[in-house]
């Protein structure tokens, strides 16, 4: 008898421990990881915000094959939600709710059935040639007692899976090729002696080609001198149908043109600017412009201008072919 009420007085202390402990224990808690990547913070950002690219490095995702993943909201950024089913890692859903270009990636993350709720923080910070990625989830509310002994053990359980996503995010960002260099920059007006056409997709190389041909016939006959490389001003884009395209040569003054030469200026003004490199297909470069001017809602005119720097008659090697594109802003 008195052996039991011993044992009695043990289990009601260990039960008074059990519930005076997580009284003193946080009901927020947060874990980071933290990593550097030699890439373009853009880069990053782009596999983080975007959610289908998740696939390519989550922890999760290889903790358990066999999950069950859906997409709703939007394709990226803000309102972009994945939800998941998953006998091992539990039910939930994750949907961003800020982002800021190409810095900071705030998303609230649901475990189900009523689990509660967390925050997830990713800080990106450019430095040199490597960015710093910050990943943090930060678990709110968590219930008395049994939540607050979880969140207790949070860093134990969630730091190594961090670490795990972080260092295969790292692994396959370097993988990536570098996206062009987008500057901001200023442009004086431009004098030149033109040709304005229309062609289709296929035969835009032989149209420029006639159109800078009969350039460059005017300017021989009269003795006019080039003042830059040839460059292109596109009105409009279109894959299946014709698009608008004046060929033009710089000179050093306005004169008058003939017949399909005439005189025309490219305007003065503040441009998006990017240097590619490769063959006459700009696409990758163009796409990226684009979203950088969605990324920071740039609103840009109704043309663009493409300069052909390098010759392919002097240069067979198509990697080294240079071409800056130009996206004036309004």
């Amino acid at each position: 008898m008195k052996a039991l009420k011993i044992i009695g007085v043990i289990l009601l202390i260990l039960l008074a421990l059990f519930l005076i402990i997580p009284l003193f224990l946080a009901s927020e808690v947060s874990v980071s990881e933290k990593v550097n990547i030699k890439a373009k913070p853009v880069t990053v950002f782009n596999q983080v915000r975007t959610l289908t690219n998740w696939n390519n490095w989550s922890p999760f995702h290889a903790a358990d094959t066999a999950m069950e993943l859906s997409y709703a909201g939007e394709e990226t950024g803000i309102g972009a939600k994945m939800s998941w089913l998953s006998k091992t890692m539990g039910d939930g859903s994750l949907e961003i709710k800020e982002c800021v270009p190409y810095k900071l990636i705030k998303s609230d993350l649901y475990f189900q059935p009523d689990q509660g709720m967390a925050m997830d923080n990713w800080e990106f910070e450019e430095q040199g040639d490597e960015v710093a990625v910050t990943w943090t989830t930060t678990m709110l509310d968590l219930d008395y007692p049994l939540g607050r002994y979880m969140g207790a053990m949070a860093g134990i359980m969630m730091k190594p899976f961090m670490q795990s996503g972080l260092n295969k995010l790292k692994a396959y960002a370097e993988a990536l090729s570098a996206p062009p260099e987008i500057e901001t920059i200023e442009v004086t007006t431009m004098p030149s002696l033109s040709v304005l056409d229309s062609t289709t997709v296929d035969q835009i190389g032989v149209m420029l080609e006639r159109s800078y041909g009969k350039i460059m016939g005017f300017m021989n006959a009269k003795k006019i001198p080039m003042a830059g490389i040839p460059y292109a001003v596109y009105y409009n884009w279109n894959p299946d149908g014709m698009i608008k395209i004046r060929a033009a040569i710089p000179v050093q003054e306005q004169v008058k043109g003939k017949n399909e030469v005439e005189y025309f200026e490219l305007p003065a003004g503040k441009v998006l600017f990017v240097k590619h490199f490769g063959g006459y297909d700009t696409s990758r470069s163009h796409e990226a412009i684009e979203e950088f001017m969605q990324d920071f809602n740039i609103t840009c005119d109704d043309y663009i201008w493409e300069v052909y720097v390098t010759d392919p008659a002097t240069e067979p090697d198509e990697s080294k072919w240079e071409t800056d594109i130009y996206y004036p802003i309004k």
